[in-house]
């Protein structure tokens, strides 16, 4: 009986080596596997500026004696470059001369020449995510007929890019006064007043 049991417990671990070897030995199950392929365009956008020039420069009085200056801020300036590629772009601004118009009794329309106008853009600023490409190069113009590049770049230049330029203008002591557009001294006046012409290429 102590024999049978012994054979007994000998099978019995003999079995449970047997499952041990078989789980061990086993080859790993082979991965079912495929491959793909995942084909994206990605397209250019528009080069583009959103500018504008001050609503009101600010008021000058006449004294004989000495320059004066008119100032002015526009909204802000918005600079998109989506276009994707690394090809250089400019922004830049020609006008015409400062006109006030004839008035019923002023009857010659009076004029101040655009140079006189000189555009600061001020600092550039990034507005979109990280990896942008560093801010474009800016330099005060003294306005003209032709065009001038105010903001540009090199190369690269991708993202949108926002700044606030001061206007000013030199005002000579010997200009003319605005004309009055009918009563002198007693109807509203005819501003000077200048077309600006913005460029972005």
């Amino acid at each position: 009986m102590a024999g049978g049991t012994e054979r007994g417990l000998i099978g019995f671990t003999s079995l449970a080596l047997a499952i041990g070897l078989v789980a061990v030995l086993s080859p790993a199950a082979s991965a079912d596997t495929s491959t793909d392929t995942v084909n994206l365009a990605i397209l250019g956008g528009a080069l583009s500026a959103v500018v504008s020039a001050p609503t009101q420069m600010t008021p000058v009085v006449l004294d004989g004696r000495t320059s004066h200056t008119s100032v002015g801020s526009p909204t802000e300036w918005t600079i998109t470059n989506a276009r994707g590629s690394s090809a250089a772009w400019s922004l830049s601004v020609s006008a015409t001369d400062f006109v006030s118009a004839a008035g019923t009794l002023d009857a010659q329309e009076r004029t101040v020449a655009v140079e006189n106008l000189t555009i600061t853009p001020g600092i550039v600023t990034a507005r979109t995510s990280a990896g942008t490409d560093a801010a474009p190069t800016t330099k005060p113009v003294s306005v003209s007929g032709q065009p001038q590049a105010l903001v540009w770049t090199n190369t690269l230049g991708k993202g949108t890019f926002t700044l606030t330029p001061k206007f000013s203008l030199s005002v000579p002591p010997n200009a003319y006064r605005s004309n009055f557009s009918g009563a002198i001294d007693e109807s509203p006046v005819n501003p000077f007043v200048s077309v600006l012409t913005f460029t972005i290429v």
